[in-house]
């Protein structure tokens, strides 16, 4: 079922993967997150805001971001096409247009990437009560003509469709340098309209995210 106002940003992100301890460590140092265990798994924190969630992977499907998004009248999972998922559920949203400007490891930026750009723009407009329109010269979905997501094409072969979540770093040499220690891969490194120069990388067990230098605001 639908929300019954539009979804204003994001929660949190979430990622399943074979070995969470492992995997936490190398976001811990790349992103310097404060990181808790709980019984969900691993509590990722910068500040007071909780940003991300790594739990144990109990399913066949490869290790990859979920967004939750935050802001909706009810708690749900979605479905959309090609098979991209995400969640929302109720209560304020922690990174948004409306929330406070984002900080290191903190997410600042959120892109559906597709081939099926009509049925994904009808699924996600409608299931998160979000406005199709046009910003930075892509789509963007909009909430009070603020820009809370963006859609566009789809990535590099290896990292194909899906939804996209893009995290502060303080600098992006550094950070490319110090994901290859880690064990993980630059996968690209790219202009981006809003955001500037961009890195979008995978873990070392393959998820795959971007990083971008402080931008001061939700979406640069």
């Amino acid at each position: 079922m639908p929300p019954t106002s539009a979804v204003r940003g994001l929660r949190r992100a979430e990622l399943r993967t074979p070995d969470p301890a492992a995997t936490t460590h190398f976001y811990r140092k790349l992103l310097n997150w404060t990181v808790l265990q709980s019984e969900e798994g691993f509590d990722c924190w910068v500040g007071e805001r909780k940003c991300a969630i790594v739990r144990t992977n109990r399913s066949r499907r490869a290790p990859q971001w979920r967004l939750v998004f935050a802001g909706a009248t009810t708690d749900g999972d979605l479905a959309g096409p090609e098979d991209t998922h995400a969640s929302m559920v109720k209560g304020r949203a922690q990174h948004g247009p409306w929330a406070p400007s984002p900080r290191r490891g903190e997410p600042c930026w959120v892109e559906l990437h597709t081939a099926q750009a009509e049925s994904a723009d009808s699924f996600w407009s409608e299931s998160l009560i979000w406005t199709v329109g046009s910003e930075w010269g892509r789509t963007s979905y909009t909430v009070e003509e603020r820009p809370v997501a963006a859609r566009t094409g789809p990535r590099g072969e290896a990292e194909g469709t899906g939804w996209l979540c893009y995290f502060v770093v303080e600098e992006l040499d550094a950070a490319a340098e110090r994901v290859e220690e880690l064990g993980g891969s630059v996968l690209e490194r790219v202009r981006h309209d809003s955001l500037g120069d961009s890195l979008v990388i995978a873990d070392p067990d393959g998820a795959v995210c971007a990083l971008v230098a402080e931008t001061g605001r939700w979406g640069g």
